[in-house]
């Protein structure tokens, strides 16, 4: 296939031509080029392979229909160009300056800024799944390249949304079979349930660095090829942590990052890979953790997260019993908590944002009195007005950016169905 050089223009079947401007790299589908179009930069997807009628027309549906998300979730296709040159290809939104892409995560590369902006990652990469089955929609090749993300702040951008396609349908993309379903790697349709699938493979990438399939059974194989391929992401896939079978558990020396990380985090995101990852959700495909399960989930580690008092780093605090730092192993005190309507407790710390749910945005901050650290106070930053309740009854409003005291009884209203109590 055709590759272009700076200056070749291209016809868009919307009308106008895009100028290329010179490459921004390569991978297995195609060549991206920094492009101009009516004055602005894009980027410009060219293919350097061969592909059928139903992926150019797929595609352009796809463009017709919009972005799954009114967010900036998604690097969407925005136009399609039309067949010359022996090909085509499509125009979408350059990456951001600080976006890394995730494998430069898994290969140390790159590195979250905090835990904050990983859980934030994690989110954002699960509201992206919802928002486009929403549509009915299903990823046809979903992998480590579909992921920028910016590491000091963890939002997420997702790419390669070419190969995105109606549930049940297929245009004839192969994925990678390290994140596929079993059932895809044994030559299925890829459904709403494969992504849930390869949704828990990303997640736990994300949290712990290693290969959820790949342990001690994986590197015992001299050779991977497809017919190993298709045994140990498919008919034989195992998780490395299966609470029944340890053929498959991580090496010490090799799978280092899991081996380190797995008691780092708390035990519901420990569980909840466990039960996704199980053999019995590996093969019944509609038992999955969808999405709104790994909100819930990760949200409730959100809540957990606190600043350490004695090292300044973040850790998380158990309400149920005292916990050591992850850090510097000292212990972690719980002074504060807002019990919550809906989103159950959350445990106040020095300097931290406090959110609701799966929001983005925080609701509201820790400030500390620095003459006197002993005395805290919230900080709205919302854009709504709080009205707080006293223990006698008494009600005050508390405006945007305006604090309150932390005082042990008093009741926030933040807006309409959200209710949190000092405790």
């Amino acid at each position: 296939m055709a590759e272009l050089k700076p200056g070749t223009t291209v016809d868009l079947i919307s009308g106008g031509q895009i100028k290329v401007v010179k490459e921004l790299g390569r991978g297995g589908q195609g060549i991206v080029y920094l492009s101009e179009f009516q004055g602005h930069q894009y980027a410009l997807k060219w293919y350097t392979q061969q592909y059928p009628d139903t992926f150019y027309n797929n595609l352009k549906h796809n463009i017709e229909q919009g972005s799954p998300s009114k967010g900036n979730e998604f690097l969407w296709p925005l136009m399609l160009t039309k067949r010359q040159y022996d090909s085509f290809g499509y125009v979408m939104q350059l990456r951001p300056q600080g976006f890394s892409e995730f494998g430069d995560f898994l290969m140390a590369k790159a590195k979250f800024a905090s835990i904050s902006a990983m859980i934030t990652a994690a989110l954002q990469i699960c509201q992206g799944f919802y928002f486009l089955h929403l549509k009915g929609y299903s990823y046809q090749d979903l992998n480590d390249g579909n992921f920028f993300i910016n590491p000091q702040t963890g939002d997420v951008l997702i790419c390669d949304n070419d190969n995105v396609t109606a549930q049940g349908q297929n245009t004839g993309i192969l994925g990678k079979a390290r994140y596929m379903a079993p059932e895809i790697v044994a030559g299925g349709k890829p459904d709403k349930y494969s992504d849930y699938f390869s949704l828990a493979i990303i997640l736990f990438l994300l949290f712990y660095g290693n290969h959820p399939l790949e342990g001690k059974k994986v590197l015992s194989c001299p050779c991977m090829d497809e017919v190993n391929d298709r045994k140990f992401y498919g008919s034989e896939a195992l998780f490395i942590l299966d609470k029944d079978n340890k053929e498959n558990l991580p090496v010490r020396g090799v799978h280092t990052n899991v081996i380190t990380r797995w008691p780092l985090f708390t035990k519901n995101l420990q569980d909840a890979f466990i039960e996704a990852l199980s053999q019995d959700l590996i093969k019944n495909s509609t038992k999955r953790i969808i999405e709104s399960r790994w909100e819930k989930v990760i949200t409730s580690m959100r809540n957990l997260l606190v600043v350490c008092k004695n090292c300044g780093n973040e850790t998380f605090a158990d309400i149920e019993k005292q916990t050591a730092c992850i850090n510097c192993g000292k212990p972690v005190t719980v002074d504060y908590q807002i019990k919550t309507t809906n989103y159950g407790n959350i445990v106040l710390s020095p300097k931290k944002n406090v959110f609701l749910g799966k929001s983005k945005q925080p609701v509201a901050a820790v400030r500390i009195n620095k003459a006197d650290p002993s005395v805290w106070a919230l900080q709205n930053l919302s854009t709504t007005t709080w009205m707080v309740e006293t223990p006698s009854g008494k009600l005050k409003p508390v405006g945007q950016n305006e604090i309150m005291p932390t005082k042990p009884g008093l009741k926030i209203t933040f807006s309409q169905g959200e209710k949190g109590e000092i405790v």
